[in-house]
């Protein structure tokens, strides 16, 4: 592109400040080159941290699955500590023991929660990241075809 700007201001290519309609065509072929390279680097990236986004988001789905399996026992434990508690002549220390069971169901219960709602909003963030990426290609397809018809001009001539 330096060689084609190059022969703008050359005297003795006859340029008289305008290019030749052959550089404009080179040039704007290697400008379109260069914004495909622009182009496919960004899909990359953005491919790759699509990637990552899934990985975090099985990583959590599987975080989502043992605390669900940890809650779903301190709930049988709960129900077991009330059975017991039922039974008349109850001591302190069980009392104790069910608070405490209670507390540990309230935090896994939050865990829980808040595991949910980073999936969720892991989930829209891939959704609009794969938006953006189908958008991408369609771009890409339209850049290729451009490339091509400048091609076929260029090898018709």
């Amino acid at each position: 592109m330096a060689e084609i700007s190059g022969r703008v201001g050359d005297p003795e290519s006859g340029g008289g400040g305008a290019l030749s309609p052959t550089d404009q065509v080179l040039f704007s072929r290697y400008l379109l080159a260069a914004s495909l390279m622009g182009y496919s680097l960004f899909l990359a990236l953005v491919i790759d941290r699509l990637h990552q986004y899934i990985r975090e988001l099985r990583g959590l789905k599987k975080n989502v699955e043992a605390v669900s399996k940890q809650n779903k026992m301190l709930e049988e434990a709960k129900h077991e500590v009330l059975r017991r508690t039922k039974i008349p002549g109850r001591d302190h220390h069980s009392e104790r023991e069910m608070k405490k069971l209670k507390l540990q169901v309230q935090e896994k219960t939050e865990e829980v929660h808040i595991a949910e709602d980073k999936t969720l909003a892991i989930r829209k963030q891939s959704e609009s990241l794969l938006l953006e990426y189908d958008r991408l290609l369609e771009d890409n397809q339209h850049l290729r075809e451009q490339l091509q018809s400048i091609d076929l001009r260029l090898s018709g001539s």
